[in-house]
């Protein structure tokens, strides 16, 4: 080692890094648990409206108020918003959601620094595209709903779209999906 090395390694410079890419199979585990903290969330928020319309109709005895409906759909409402509050908020504070934490995987820009806002935010966005492509093959599958094959092939050419997102991570020798193509993140084990 020359002494230029050694002086740069006393001096608090980090030797090199070997990331370790989390293995599609972790991401998939770790997705199935987000699920389970988004079905959760959901079921809080419409829980909180139902008590709202439950107590407002004195037990069902007499018919909600207004208010209290409005407080129901509010509720319902939230439940997109909590769930980009979520991601975005879990992911730019520690580059982990609840599954990544189990998992312990954790989500970091390509060049290795954490993800921060922009990433964060930027790999939200990645992630809202798969609700739009699905959102729009649902819309698209409702208008011709008269055809059954014509709305199944959108229903499926929908989800072979979706899929191909995710699972081009199986293919990817840094293991990325299309969202963090997008974000420029890398999803790596936490050590």
């Amino acid at each position: 080692m020359s002494r230029a090395a050694a002086r740069d390694t006393g001096r608090g410079a980090r030797p090199p890094v070997r990331l370790h890419y989390a293995s599609f199979e972790s991401r998939v585990a770790a997705g199935v648990l987000d699920l389970l903290v988004l079905f959760i969330i959901a079921s809080l928020l419409v829980t909180a409206g139902s008590i709202v319309i439950l107590i407002s109709s004195d037990f069902e005895k007499v018919d909600p108020s207004a208010t209290a409906i409005n407080i129901f759909w509010g509720c319902v409402g939230a439940i997109p918003i909590a769930y980009v509050l979520y991601f975005f908020l879990a992911l730019a504070w520690k580059g982990q959601t609840v599954g990544h934490a189990v998992m312990q995987i954790m989500v970091i820009r390509s060049d290795g620094r954490p993800l921060g806002v922009i990433g964060a935010m930027a790999r939200v966005i990645g992630l809202g595209a798969y609700v739009l492509v699905a959102g729009v093959g649902v819309i698209a599958a409702y208008t011709v709903r008269d055809s059954a094959g014509r709305a199944a092939a959108i229903v499926g050419v929908t989800f072979l779209l979706v899929a191909l997102g995710l699972v081009m991570a199986v293919f990817d020798s840094h293991r990325r999906t299309l969202h963090d193509r997008v974000a420029g993140t890398i999803v790596v084990h936490v050590d």
